[in-house]
């Protein structure tokens, strides 16, 4: 497609909207989930009496909360897109060198980042008061060790932002340049988060996710890259939960070390990773991204991103004051 500036703004207005009615559609969705979850209690047999189970029990209700509140919004969010151009390309595989070069690289930034924000919060909290707890939900999240929490955190939630934004929203802005539907994609998944620390790593780490199905085109490899992320920090913090149950101060001590160990592996192993292939693989994206257009700032200057920033920076503000 041409790179006019009605193009531009009239595409990545779509994308936009279709990111932001994930964000507002919680208010819907917990609407929907409370009127779904009284119709199956309120049945005497049946059925919906049956599948009742599922609002209540530690396996199921974080799953079955998220799908209503969030995954109920992809239906309507891929409608929007779907007449979009898309950009299509013969998937390729991935070599287990490069792929395990791409998660040192996400873990590394990530943790380095995830410190970044953790800074700035703690700038903000000597003014506003609050606890870095409260200023970054992913504490709340770690905290919370049921079944479904970890379905959810490990393997459903990423498989759903993959689909959205390595796969929605990416293959229509790829019409426009790799190297733009990257850093587009990789900024609307770091402002999603909400806040200032996941803010930070999210979108370094989309950066990578994002090179990662240019390059194969398709999803499968961001989505187990997604889920080692995940699983990686909520498996050490599930470790220190079973260490600290035991009691045993000096397997305490031992895990603690473990665990500083393998975080400063990951992050000096990241920054390696990222200094020495960082400028070749943006040299490859810039070289796809086609001619230099001065259309593409309407990428960001359009209505439908004033949308998304507006909702998800009102969502930083209220972690941040």
């Amino acid at each position: 497609m041409e790179i006019t500036r009605r193009n531009v703004c009239v595409t990545f207005t779509i994308l936009c909207m279709a990111a932001a009615l994930l964000m507002v559609f919680s208010v819907p969705g917990s609407i929907l989930l409370s009127l779904t979850e009284n119709l199956c209690t309120n049945q005497e047999a049946g059925v919906l009496r049956r599948l009742s189970w599922l609002f209540h029990s530690p396996w199921t209700d974080t799953l079955v909360r998220y799908l209503f509140l969030i995954g109920a919004a992809y239906i309507p969010a891929a409608f929007m897109v779907r007449w979009l151009p898309k950009a299509s390309g013969r998937p390729k595989r991935m070599s287990g060198e490069e792929f395990i070069v791409c998660f040192v690289a996400a873990m590394g930034v990530g943790y380095c980042l995830n410190l970044v924000g953790n800074w700035i919060n703690s700038f903000f909290a000597y003014f506003n008061h609050k606890t870095l707890e409260e200023m970054n939900p992913v504490i709340d999240m770690a905290a919370d060790m049921s079944p479904s929490m970890l379905i959810y955190a490990c393997i459903l939630g990423p498989f759903m932002e993959e689909l959205m934004f390595r796969g929605i929203l990416l293959k229509p802005a790829r019409v426009y340049g790799d190297r733009t539907a990257v850093v587009f994609t990789a900024v609307m998944f770091g402002l999603m988060h909400g806040n200032v620390t996941q803010f930070l790593y999210a979108a370094a780490i989309g950066l990578i996710f994002g090179y990662v199905a240019v390059r194969t085109n398709r999803i499968l490899y961001t989505v187990l890259l997604h889920i080692m992320v995940n699983s990686f920090g909520t498996v050490l913090a599930a470790g220190a939960l079973v260490v600290d149950g035991i009691g045993f101060n000096l397997l305490t001590g031992l895990y603690s070390v473990g665990l500083l160990g393998s975080i400063a592996f990951m992050i000096v192993g990241g920054l390696i990773v990222a200094v020495k292939y960082s400028p070749s693989r943006y040299r490859w994206l810039t070289a796809r991204n086609g001619p230099p257009s001065p259309a593409r700032k309407y990428v960001y200057l359009n209505p439908g991103f004033f949308l998304y920033l507006a909702v998800c920076g009102a969502e930083i503000c209220i972690f941040l004051f």
